[in-house]
């Protein structure tokens, strides 16, 4: 195949293939023009006539158009669509990511619980494509993608249909699809409705739990007569996900699952009793119990959650639930939820302690505070009112290095950020996400607790009787020298996608005025990432 030019477009900077299949190639590509960098699909034509290659421009068109309709964070983005050297190019967002494919091949099936939250993904993206009158046609493990940054991708909306777009892909056209996820009514009669889709997923999430697809032969002849005949292959992995691959999996279209029935499966089974399992690659967020499709995509520009970045998000979804100590010396139970003060007005400086992934899988932020006990920052106040000395109290700024952001916050302080970092607010705390799993939380309130080390010291011991932290670790819990006064707990620990290594540091600025810095890395990466953990100590200015 020849090489594609550099440059298209006169925009469009072309540079390594990161994937192929179908009817083209997908090139990493850098546009010029709002500087960003973009996936650009290039359509081989097939060799043949003119009626030949019009009918795979007409296809082109139909995918761009297909995916374009849908604004979904579980969609990839088409951004533009247009003819070059005779060729048309479909240009998409750029999602760094592997495959669920690459993931069950390199690394090995998933359990239940994680193919479960994966699945819910899948099936929100599906209920989109299909509110906005588009079936996907050809969803497989190759198409899911788990980005770097947490967010599951459904992907190559290229043989999907439109309602109404009169254009009818042909028999031969329809073996696009691979055979092995196709739904029988597909591979009988070429129909392309919803229920064949949900038929995919559910053969999607076999492959994910057992490693292999649930039909597969040696043969299309053989797979296709499986399909069509056979039931699928015993499971032997799915644990809680059997129910809802088996009600996916119905010949009969009418007495397959509906969306509605298999996002409530799925949900149980994304709910079930944690396990520790293996260390793993796969960085999947935990289930919402509530699915907001805008609070889906915050992902940092980039890396599932699967690989070291998934790990950060599965966890910082889960990282604000406050224990609110109170003036008054009593506790914040889960019973007052509905009246939580906010980590501003609580009396502890802000945390991000993240509750441990296995022990904790449905919890989620909450601006009004937690609902599960979670950490708060501990915070000391002084006694005078001068600010306090400390490193970063009067001392000039270190100079803001390349590849670096000075952000400067709504509520007033000042940090330096990564660029290229993804951020999120959740309820007062704000998130800086990278591709590679490290993790910055910035939280505040303005009541300072008394004694940092006794709060963390307490709060340790809470949440280790409460079965969190497995594999716990402690590396100190210990007054540090940082404005009017602070204290850092740091440790490391397990989950179900790894070992994370923390530092959370509350540090009192004022009487009135403390802050919660949470960081965040795989274990692996920790030494590697203590001078940017420095650098943002010693960039971080509170509000005056």
């Amino acid at each position: 195949m020849p090489e594609a030019p550099t440059m298209i477009a006169g925009r469009y900077r072309l540079g390594e293939a990161i994937g192929s299949g179908g009817m083209g190639r997908v090139w990493l590509a850098h546009d010029e023009r709002l500087d960003r960098d973009v996936a650009i699909k290039e359509i081989v034509l097939p060799p043949g006539s003119e009626e030949d290659a019009a009918v795979a421009r007409r296809r082109t068109l139909r995918e761009a158009r297909a995916a374009a309709r849908l604004n979904h964070p579980g969609v990839v983005g088409v951004y533009d669509v247009f003819e070059a050297d005779g060729k048309p190019w479909i240009v998409m967002e750029h999602v760094p990511s592997r495959s669920l494919k690459e993931i069950v091949q390199e690394d090995g099936p998933l359990d239940d619980r994680q193919a479960a939250v994966i699945g819910l993904e899948i099936l929100e993206a599906l209920k989109a494509a299909h509110k906005a009158g588009v079936q996907h046609r050809d969803v497989k493990p190759a198409n899911v993608l788990i980005a770097d940054d947490g967010r599951v991708v459904l992907t190559d909306f290229g043989i999907a249909t439109i309602e109404g777009d009169g254009l009818v892909t042909s028999s031969g056209q329809q073996l696009h699809a691979s055979l092995d996820y196709m739904a029988p009514e597909r591979a009988q009669e070429g129909e392309a409705t919803e229920a064949a889709d949900l038929w995919s997923l559910g053969a999607t999430l076999y492959d994910a739990v057992e490693g292999r697809a649930p039909f597969h032969r040696s043969s299309a002849v053989g797979t296709l007569t499986a399909i069509a005949a056979d039931p699928p292959d015993p499971m032997e992995r799915a644990g809680a996900l059997a129910p809802v691959i088996d009600g996916l999996l119905k010949k009969n279209p009418g007495e397959r699952l509906s969306s509605a029935e298999a996002g409530r499966l799925l949900q149980a089974a994304a709910e079930g009793k944690p396990r520790v399992a293996r260390a793993s690659a796969v960085p999947v967020a935990p289930p919402r119990k509530n699915h907001d499709p805008s609070t889906v995509r915050p992902g940092p520009a980039r890396p599932l959650i699967i690989g070291a970045a998934a790990v950060a998000v599965l966890l910082v979804v889960a990282l604000v639930a406050f224990v609110a100590m109170r003036p008054d010396g009593t506790t914040q139970t889960p019973d007052d939820t509905a009246a939580a003060p906010g980590p501003a007005a609580s009396a502890g400086a802000p945390s991000a302690v993240p509750s441990d992934a296995s022990a904790s899988p449905t919890a989620e932020p909450s601006p009004a505070g937690a609902a599960t006990p979670s950490p708060t920052a501990p915070a000391a106040g002084g006694g005078d009112d001068d600010g306090g000395g400390g490193p970063g109290q009067g001392a000039a700024r270190p100079q803001l290095p390349a590849g670096w952001r000075d952000y400067t916050d709504p509520t007033g302080f000042k940090v330096y950020v990564p660029n290229g970092w993804a951020q999120s607010q959740e309820g007062t705390m704000v998130y800086f996400r990278s591709a590679n799993g490290r993790v910055l939380g910035i939280d505040q309130t303005d009541q300072p607790r008394p004694d940092p080390v006794a709060d963390w010291s307490a709060q340790r011991d809470t949440r280790r009787a409460g079965g969190e932290f497995p594999g716990y670790r402690e590396v100190k819990i210990a007054e540090v020298d940082y404005f009017r006064k602070a204290a850092d707990w740091e440790w490391s620990y397990d989950t179900n996608f790894g070992r994370v290594h923390v530092n959370n540091r509350g540090v009192v600025t004022s009487p009135n005025q403390a802050y919660g810095i949470y960081w965040q890395t795989m274990e692996s990466d920790w030494a590697a990432a203590n001078k940017d953990l420095q650098l943002i100590f010693d960039s971080f200015v509170p509000r005056s």
